[in-house]
């Protein structure tokens, strides 16, 4: 299986959704502690399923290391979770996980390979997590109730993607 480096809108997205066992399609997720606090402040969904989560763990980043990495995306609206996880990912070669826009832009600096909640919806159907009417219904909820800025034309070509993919 593949590992992943997570900032924290996949974690609360799939949350909202009650998909976060999707990211049971990697089989380690690392984030950096400062994702940690974000997703763990009071009243967040996806607190009480990151805390029970065991493919992930928790990393310390260096304050120098996040330094050097701000310097190289200097132009991107990135704040510290999103810093330390392409921190991680630049030092670790990991997927990065991450619905941000600026997040995923910054990322192309580094070569790093991305996915978002979307993508991890068809990663896990096509694994064989979950059959196509769930991946569905998840990439539909992700639009309609997550709090996840996504537009019906992404999710309607995620969708068509996972029935060409049944199809063979």
């Amino acid at each position: 299986m593949v590992e992943a480096i997570s900032n924290s809108g996949p974690l609360i997205h799939l949350a909202q959704i009650e998909k976060f066992e999707l990211l049971n399609v990697f089989s380690k997720i690392y984030i950096p502690k400062e994702v940690f606090k974000e997703v763990c402040t009071a009243g967040k969904q996806g607190e009480k399923e990151l805390k029970k989560a065991e493919n992930v763990e928790i990393l310390e980043v260096s304050g120098k290391n996040v330094g050097n990495i701000k310097k190289k995306v200097k132009g991107f609206k990135l704040d510290e979770g999103e810093l330390q996880a392409l921190c991680l990912c630049n030092k670790l070669k990991k997927i990065f996980l991450t619905d941000d826009w600026d997040a995923r832009e910054a990322s192309k600096t580094f070569g790093l390979e991305v996915h978002g909640s979307v993508g991890i919806i068809t990663r896990a159907y096509r694994e064989g997590l979950i059959n196509f009417q769930r991946a569905e219904k998840a990439l539909s909820d992700l639009y309609n109730v997550s709090s996840l800025f996504v537009t019906k034309t992404i999710i309607d070509e995620a969708i068509e993607e996972l029935r060409k993919f049944a199809q063979g």
